[in-house]
């Protein structure tokens, strides 16, 4: 005699192990004190080298010292893109992620408000105890960049001795601001009470998170948001429909030319926290061959970066240069996709919850 189907599963059911439930914790930690933690002590390291480079340039001004400078911010900017990522956490706290790169910025404040500062000769306006308080549009990298590669004001910076004193001053200022962002960050996470033992202490409950799977999803949906920006706002946005639509002053350091350079430092920080992080809790759970799908992924777009044959700005103007950045978001595209379908059904995370919000 058989036995109804219904028994027949309900006892295999019951016979095997149950599933048991990611263990995020090394996620958690091993991605706080690693990629995250690391990258915000590059960050703070390479913006102390560059409040350095203007110290030398304006104790002697020349076109090598101003090399230095220059040399000084690509290496900052380099160090944020690598933690542009974190959205959430102490970069929250006193806009200290707008403070050090305001952008997008669709309305152009950045620039009327450094013009509106030039003209008004109000140099004071960014000095170390009153920076914190100047809008957020003239606090950082952008307004950086536009001082030193605009070119209605990059040759004022050796025009006379009396107009570098005074850009010195704004350069001084907003250096010395990204350095000291830069180790509140390195403090706020590493500090005893801070960030990392706050994210070692989630299963006491006296932390803002439900449990781990919240500060999971955290952190996922962090990876996958830098994914979604690369595509849809440092490339779309500029790229437009074709070469003729391409709006290369979209991008998002222009200016410098760096823009491509930024998606690299991008996806490299993403793709070592995919290796740090999400490889091995995938691993645990039996999907390796996704966290290698992951990898491979991130892989194939930096691929596609490296065969832009110009900056960024120059590429888009022209048909084949569009061409090769469409295949570099068609490749982010797909490492995201990855993201919000294989990785999240298998690690039971969810794209779009918010890990503060109680959900």
């Amino acid at each position: 005699m058989r036995l109804p189907l219904l028994l027949v599963v309900t006892g295999l059911a019951l016979a095997s192990p149950a599933l048991a439930a990611p263990d995020y914790r090394p996620l958690l930690n091993q991605t706080a004190a690693g990629p995250i933690l690391g990258g915000y002590k590059s960050f703070q390291a390479s913006a102390a080298r560059l409040e350095q480079s203007v110290q030398g340039f304006c104790a002697a001004p020349d076109n090598a010292a101003l090399d230095r400078v220059k040399a000084g911010f690509v290496a900052a900017l380099a160090g944020w893109q690598k933690v542009q990522w974190v959205g959430y956490g102490p970069v929250e706290a006193f806009h200290r992620g707008q403070r050090v790169q305001f952008w997008p910025d669709k309305k152009n404040a950045g620039d009327r408000q450094m013009l509106a500062l030039i003209k008004d000769r109000k140099a004071d306006a960014l000095e170390a105890h009153r920076i914190p308080f100047a809008s957020v549009a003239i606090q950082g990298l952008p307004a950086l960049e536009m001082l030193l590669y605009a070119d209605s004001q990059a040759g004022k910076l050796l025009a006379n001795p009396e107009e570098t004193a005074f850009r010195c001053q704004l350069l001084s200022g907003i250096a010395n601001n990204l350095h000291r962002i830069g180790g509140e960050l390195v403090s706020e996470w590493e500090k005893p009470g801070g960030t990392i033992d706050m994210l070692k202490s989630i299963d006491s409950g006296a932390t803002p998170y439900a449990d781990n799977r919240q500060a999971a999803s955290q952190l996922f949906n962090a990876l996958h948001g830098q994914l979604t920006a690369i595509a849809e706002v440092k490339l779309s946005y500029a790229l437009g429909a074709s070469a003729e639509d391409a709006r290369p002053s979209r991008a998002e350091s222009w200016r410098s030319q760096q823009s491509a350079a930024n998606i690299v430092h991008n996806l490299e920080a993403l793709r070592e926290t995919f290796a740090i992080g999400l490889a091995p809790l995938l691993s645990s759970v039996g999907k390796t061959d996704q966290a290698d799908k992951l990898i491979r992924a991130a892989d194939d777009s930096l691929a596609a970066l490296a065969q832009l044959m110009a900056p960024m700005e120059v590429e888009m103007t022209h048909a084949e240069g569009w061409k090769r950045l469409n295949v570099v978001k068609a490749k982010v595209k797909a490492v995201a996709q990855i993201l919000e379908t294989d990785i999240a059904n298998s690690l039971d995370l969810q794209v779009g919850f918010n890990a503060l919000d109680g959900d």
